[in-house]
């Protein structure tokens, strides 16, 4: 019988911290659909509606136009947006638009940027006020005239609902950076208001409900979940019916509502991938595009579609991040579906170096060698998350896994010592492990 290497046959990157921490930084939001739920389609994915044969809402990148996906991802995804709820759409100065169950994506063409609307400044108008108290929506405050420090300062002080105020600095963009948190919220519309079952705050951009009764259907009490404005804005304001009719995922059309009908602008779906790989997931696509922008990557990007690698995600070992082995391929841990594509990308690096390292006959069959292999693949992972930051104009969320990551590339700085040395210190329990039931074998 053939007996496979240590590293071929059960190589499980073992971390120093564990994952919880950073799974609770993905949002305000209940969990909503997971990424997984989602179909890949040329620039992003696609959400079926409901029961609409097949048919739903795409959230894509479009070349020269708004990279719409990737701002979904850096905001959370589903778990803190929700899926697609329309089409996207170009509307006056050229802003383009597209809603999600709980936010308004906005792009602006001066800097080619993507962000999250003023939704509820957007339906600060008299004929909406009623369907908003309907639907739980506290009516904005006057803001105080002051100048706009002072002003912003004010506002910050209608955080006075704990829960709320610890929502708000816990935001999907960095944990505790007011910047951030205004980036996605915005400011404070109103002071918490007690409606039902919960208590409620309007922003410009989001709404939040913290329930303190227990009823039927209702949120836990204690829990702090993101209103779907979203939807509130579908229903109200959405400039067009033809925007908020499902279709083909085939169909990545931006309309332009200024022509009258709306009709589809010169926009085209970006590829994300020049590839094809063995994965159904779009995330990991996303990811798998990153790396092909990393020379380092080439031969074993090229060998993973060659053969068909399968990589997907699956539940796995709190503290571990991914795995590779012949016969499953690339496993990511399930709990890595928040992160954004970028540390992503660099996780699936590392597992990418060791796929190479077999295919190519370099794995050993003793502790030594696995630790070897490790090193090698830490070097990959951080010379990876070095390219794909130094390429990137955004600001990253602060979560565990960026924290991993940032702190590898540091040490790879210090040299091949330092990299062999961190390999020793992460791998040396799981290396003497395999290589021990190899030898009983």
């Amino acid at each position: 019988m053939s007996l496979l290497s240590p590293c071929a046959r059960a190589i499980q990157r073992a971390v120093a911290l564990t994952l919880a921490a950073g799974l609770l930084l993905a949002g305000a939001g209940p969990a909503a659909a997971s990424p997984l739920d989602a179909t890949p389609v040329t620039g992003g994915a696609f959400f079926q509606h409901g029961d609409t044969d097949g048919l739903g809402f795409a959230i894509r990148n479009y070349a020269d136009g708004p990279a719409f996906y990737d701002a979904f991802l850096r905001f959370g995804g589903t778990r803190t947006l929700g899926p697609a709820v329309s089409r996207p759409w170009i509307d006056d100065g050229g802003f383009a638009y597209q809603l999600t169950q709980r936010a308004l994506l906005q792009w602006s063409p001066s800097d080619d940027r993507v962000g999250i609307a003023n939704l509820f400044e957007l339906l600060n108008r008299s004929e909406y006020s009623a369907e908003l108290e309907a639907r739980h929506i506290p009516a904005a405050e006057t803001p105080p005239s002051l100048p706009p420090e002072l002003a912003q300062q004010a506002r910050l002080a209608w955080l006075t609902d704990r829960a709320i105020a610890e929502t708000f600095a816990n935001n999907p963009l960095e944990l505790g950076n007011l910047d951030a948190s205004i980036e996605f919220h915005g400011l404070p519309m109103s002071r918490p208001v007690r409606l039902g079952p919960f208590v409620v705050q309007r922003f410009q951009r989001t709404a939040l409900q913290h329930w303190v009764e227990q009823v039927d259907a209702g949120q836990p009490v204690g829990s702090v979940v993101l209103v779907n404005a979203g939807d509130v804005y579908r229903d109200l304001a959405l400039p067009h019916d033809l925007l908020a009719t499902p279709h083909a995922a085939d169909q990545g059309a931006v309309l332009d509502v200024r022509l009258d009908p709306p009709a589809a602008s010169d926009l085209a779906p970006a590829q994300v991938t020049s590839r094809t790989y063995n994965t159904t997931n779009h995330l990991l696509r996303t990811a798998l595009a990153l790396l092909e922008g990393v020379d380092a990557n080439a031969a074993a990007l090229e060998l993973a579609e060659r053969d068909q690698l399968a990589i997907e995600f699956e539940p796995m070992t709190e503290g571990v991040l991914a795995s590779f082995s012949p016969a499953q391929g690339i496993r990511v841990n399930d709990g890595l579906r928040s992160e954004d594509p970028i540390p992503l990308a660099a996780v699936v690096a590392h597992e990418l170096r060791h796929f190479e390292d077999y295919k190519l006959g370099q794995l050993g069959d003793d502790a030594q060698d696995c630790l070897d292999a490790e090193a090698r693949a830490l070097e990959r992972e951080a010379e990876t998350w070095n390219a794909l930051i130094a390429a990137t104009d955004q600001s990253l969320r602060e979560t565990l896994l960026v924290r991993i990551e940032t702190r590898r590339a540091a040490v790879s700085r210090e040299g091949t010592e330092a990299i062999e040395r961190l390999a020793r210190r992460l791998y040396h329990e799981v290396c003497e492990r395999t290589a021990i039931g190899i030898a009983r074998s």
